[in-house]
């Protein structure tokens, strides 16, 4: 789902794959800033948790299943890529993708990988030279990913600005292992020259965090 301002086209919502949608209806560098939480490859099932009216909504209201295979559409992408489909993928991406090959093989995680690179290539190509990309994920894959988005950004001129840690403590806790407990957001910018609004995202301070740090002596 894409939420677009492009084409004069105030708060507009795209329904379907984001790939598509990029592809199709969004022009290059008209985008401000772009936000993703894709899947983790978690190798779970998820239910929906809404409910749907309407016979589009009907059919693609099926339980969201985060696992991935090697086929036909993994073959494709990864030769889309290789072959520098339409001039869209930089040396670097290739020569990584074709790395994670050897390494990984044809399996679900460099399927996982290649659908996810297609996208933000996308993404890159549609934010503005000032644009900002946050990239929601977590341990499974994110050693992973932070290499994908480096070798899109940092080679066209990009950043990679911080990598925030979002931690909570819902969920189970296990006896086997430490509990995961936390989320990654890359924050990449396409140039040097990107906007970040300060005062916009700033929280007041615990004022319980002030006091004066007391030492033993």
């Amino acid at each position: 789902m894409v939420k677009s301002k492009a084409n004069n086209l105030m708060n507009y919502l795209y329904y379907g794959d984001n790939l598509e949608v990029l592809r199709k209806y969004i022009k290059d560098e008209s985008i401000d800033l772009c936000y993703i939480d894709p899947p983790f490859n978690s190798k779970r099932n998820y239910n929906q948790i809404y409910n749907n009216v309407g016979s589009q909504d009907k059919a693609q209201a099926q339980a969201f299943v985060d696992t991935w295979e090697w086929n036909s559409l993994a073959e494709e992408g990864y030769k889309e890529i290789l072959d520098n489909h339409q001039g869209k993928f930089n040396s670097q991406i290739i020569n990584l993708i074709a790395g994670l090959k050897n390494v990984l093989s044809k399996g679900s995680l460099l399927s996982y990988l290649i659908s996810i690179t297609l996208r933000v290539v996308e993404i890159h190509r549609v934010l503005k030279i000032t644009g900002s990309f946050y990239l929601h994920c977590d341990t499974t894959s994110s050693h992973y990913l932070k290499l994908l988005m480096d070798a899109i950004f940092c080679p066209q001129g990009g950043n990679s600005i911080n990598e925030i840690v979002w931690c909570y403590d819902t969920g189970g806790r296990s006896n086997s292992y430490y509990p995961k407990k936390h989320d990654t957001i890359f924050w990449y910018s396409k140039s040097k020259r990107f906007l970040f609004n300060d005062d916009a995202v700033r929280l007041p301070r615990d004022t319980s965090t002030m006091h004066e740090p007391v030492f033993n002596r």
